[in-house]
């Protein structure tokens, strides 16, 4: 199955190849392409010269067009590099943290701050003091023991029938 690209279309992406190339070659050293870019024009601009487009896949772009998605995507980003646009690398971040005013939807969701100590846990806060076997009555204990509810008497489940409701033939 042979490719028909548009000549009118082929000639606009050369045309664009070689102003972004005469404009990096002008600029001055943070304008200049690197290695791979410089290989990338030379060899997008090549196979435009001897097929008329840069692709074959077809799931790579539309037919009718002479250059694939990504193709256009890193011309336009080497033609902002040339004109002194260059994308910025992506910084780090604060990963999930929430910003002031932003961030998070969740209002419930609060920033702990700073941690002050080791995020440590004391055994001996667990224990219950030891309650004297027999208290005197002019010094009552802290903590008197307190008895627990008894626990209700469980039964089997059952299944009751209420009536009311949908009945048939109305």
């Amino acid at each position: 199955m042979a490719r028909e690209v548009d000549d009118k279309k082929t000639k606009r992406a050369l045309r664009k190849i070689a102003l972004a190339k005469a404009k990096a070659a002008q600029g001055g050293d943070d304008t200049q392409l690197n290695e791979w870019e410089s290989e990338f024009v030379d060899s997008v601009e090549e196979r435009l010269d001897t097929f008329g487009s840069a692709f074959n896949d077809p799931e790579k772009g539309a037919l009718s067009e002479p250059l694939s998605a990504r193709q256009n995507v890193k011309l336009r980003e080497i033609e902002k590099k040339a004109k002194g646009k260059a994308r910025k690398p992506m910084s780090r971040g604060k990963g999930f943290s929430p910003k002031p005013g932003g961030g998070f939807r969740n209002s419930s969701f609060k920033s702990k701050g700073k941690a002050t100590g080791p995020r440590v846990r004391d055994i001996n806060d667990d224990l219950i003091e030891a309650v004297p076997q027999n208290p005197s009555a002019d010094n009552p204990p802290d903590n008197p023991i307190e008895t627990q509810p008894e626990k209700p008497v469980r039964t089997k489940p059952f299944l009751r029938v209420v009536k009311g409701g949908k009945e048939n033939g109305s």
